[in-house]
């Protein structure tokens, strides 16, 4: 099955490319102070996260799940990529609701959470990279 693994993997990489270029996207919205650029803004980031962000994750989980099911892997490296992957799933809601808290209140600045959210990100992202590759326990 190696098509599986192939779906995993390229959804993997939209959902993760998405993951770090969102909090920067939401943190964007709140620069300027002209309606048109917010309104477009705005739409153009909940599109990315909507139909894009979203249904990568999904994929990503569900065929990473599939493959946990056809392999029967049970391993000490597996329960801690899983909760790094739980860690990304958490990322990404906070990303749905940073983008909420924005749509509602444009004038509220929310650099600091953005700028939180975008730096825990990566360190997920390579964090399950590397317990995957290296497989250490």
């Amino acid at each position: 099955m190696p098509l599986l693994k192939l779906l995993h993997l390229a959804s993997l990489i939209c959902w993760c490319g998405i993951l770090v270029y969102l909090p920067a996207m939401i943190a964007a919205g709140t620069r300027r102070n002209d309606q048109l650029f917010f309104r477009d803004h705005s739409h153009l980031t909940r599109m990315v996260f909507t139909l894009v962000g979203t249904p990568a994750a999904l994929v990503a989980i569900g065929s990473g799940t599939a493959i946990i099911l056809r392999d029967g892997v049970v391993a000490g490296w597996l329960v801690m990529k899983l909760t790094a992957v739980v860690g990304m799933t958490i990322s990404h809601a906070l990303c749905g609701v940073l983008l909420l808290r924005v749509e509602r209140y444009p004038e509220r600045s929310v650099r600091m959470p953005c700028f939180a959210v975008g730096t825990t990100i990566p360190l997920l992202i390579i964090l399950t990279l590397w317990l995957v590759l290296a497989k250490p326990f």
